[in-house]
């Protein structure tokens, strides 16, 4: 939050939130299950990866950020940030903006992060209030993204003000997140998906010129119901992603300029994190992605981990950073970006282990903070698969278990289809104390879970039910905190 020319109730209120995070720091330290080499602020509750940009050298991550508690605060909730040049490493910068109180602002929703065609960047994000309807607020920053202003003309784009944008009355007291996105020299912004009549529908709007303050309500480009929508184009095609309330989903298509229709020719999950087994809210795994291009023209995602344990003084931190691209198939394609494996220390691998009827503790092979790739060529088993965490038995743990095209990933269901992959399983972990990212056969497939196995048990097994299976590979690399 600014500090330079801040009025006297926004100083007050930066201080008070920096000191409510100071002083629950200490708490959070001594909780050993926090991860080490994910993104979290230093204390306290953070959800929705907001606002990401590369400017001037850094990577930048906005997010939102209850400095007050660690839960999530229906008000207080304010704009966290940080930065890092490589993804990898990162600085933790002062809060950039908070709810302005005295105008009845109750809290600062998700948004984003656009340069105008003076080069000014600005954020757009929803404002909550007290009381009635949102509205979608502008806030200016200075050429380095650290100082912010509110625009003195908010809200830019209001139920109150849709006359003037040519807006039918959309529910604007349940649409989030602006998302802007460019094509064909034209800027577009969409909110998360309202209701319109009983149906879920994505609307957008065009930018009348490039100060981007004067936006026109030009349709409904796609047909579905969901929050947090991210659009990108990857070669040809043009993919929608948005949370669909139980999981984050992926459109792939066609986006016409003249129409601004978006025709979908493929769906599927981004990640299997949360689903019907996961129904609490906050217990979602991976939600609220956010992606954005960066200066090599990659495509990289980020999204919110959460379902985490309460009282801990901390809630929440970011996924690692995703390179996203699509298949011949149209699939959707995650893997984990290279510069992760900066990140990587002490290495061990294991060859061609064969496997029947057995559960293999493997000798060496352990740790809490790890990265392993392990490659299982199917047999005649009915099920295999990995347990870490394990014991020193080789029981209990983290089981990760693939019987008759399901892989069972410590309680989630995703399916996997062997035949269409070869008939080899390729399990590629990254496990962060109580964070496990997991991509499937290169990236085919992604869960997201928060786990809780016994303090002590850092152990590594393999194993095979009714048959035989061979582990051609297993590499495993201790990762090095970034803290």
């Amino acid at each position: 939050m600014n500090t330079r020319s801040a009025s006297p109730e926004d100083r007050e209120q930066f201080e008070k939130a920096t000191a409510a995070v100071a002083a629950a720091v200490p708490r959070a330290q001594k909780d050993s299950t926090r991860p080490v080499y994910h993104f979290r602020p230093p204390a306290q509750w953070m959800n929705d990866p907001v606002g990401i940009t590369h400017h001037k050298g850094y990577f930048h991550v906005f997010y939102d950020f209850n400095p007050y508690d660690d839960t999530w605060g229906k008000d207080g909730g304010v704009w966290g940030h940080t930065r890092s040049r490589d993804l990898v490493h990162w600085e933790q910068l002062p809060i950039a903006f908070g709810p302005s109180t005295d105008k009845g602002e109750m809290r600062c929703n998700s948004g984003c992060l656009a340069f105008n065609d003076k080069g000014t960047p600005i954020i757009f994000y929803n404002m909550v209030p007290y009381a009635g309807r949102r509205e979608h607020w502008a806030v200016f920053g200075d050429d380095d993204l650290i100082r912010w202003k509110k625009w003195e003309g908010n809200p830019f784009l209001s139920w109150k003000t849709r006359d003037r944008h040519g807006a039918p009355d959309l529910p604007y007291d349940k649409e989030d997140m602006p998302f802007i996105f460019r094509e064909s020299g034209r800027t577009f912004m969409l909110l998360s998906s309202c209701k319109i009549e009983g149906k879920g529908v994505v609307p957008i709007y065009e930018a009348e010129d490039g100060g981007l303050l004067n936006w026109r309500y030009r349709g409904i480009m796609h047909d579905g119901s969901g929050e947090c929508p991210n659009m990108m184009k990857l070669g040809d095609k043009w993919v929608l992603l948005y949370g669909a309330y139980k999981w984050v989903e992926y459109f792939v298509g066609d986006f016409d300029v003249e129409t601004l229709k978006f025709t979908p020719e493929k769906q599927g999950v981004v990640d299997y994190s949360y689903g019907p087994e996961h129904p609490n809210f906050y217990t979602r795994g991976l939600y609220a992605t956010f992606t954005f291009p960066d200066p090599t023209g990659r495509q990289i995602m980020f999204g919110w981990v959460s379902g985490f344990a309460p009282g801990r003084g901390w809630h929440g931190c970011l996924s690692l950073p995703r390179v996203l691209s699509l298949d011949e198939e149209l699939n959707l394609i995650q893997t984990p970006a290279p510069e992760l494996e900066n990140l990587r220390g002490g290495h061990r691998r294991i060859e061609d282990l064969a496997i029947a009827d057995e559960t293999k503790s493997l000798e060496d092979f352990e740790g809490d903070t790890i990265e392993l790739v392990a490659a299982f060529e199917k047999g005649d088993a009915a099920a295999f698969g990995l347990k870490l965490r394990c014991d020193d038995s080789g029981r209990r743990g983290v089981i990760l278990r693939f019987f008759d095209g399901i892989l069972n990933v410590a309680g989630t269901q995703v399916p996997v289809d062997l035949e269409a992959d070869g008939s080899t399983l390729e399990l590629h972990v990254f496990l962060d104390k109580s964070v496990m990212e997991l991509f499937i056969n290169g990236g085919r497939a992604c869960v997201t879970r928060v786990n809780y196995p016994g303090s002590d048990d850092l152990g590594i097994s393999v194993f095979a039910e009714d048959g035989g299976v061979m582990l051609k590979s297993l590499d495993l690399w201790q990762m090095q905190p970034v803290w």
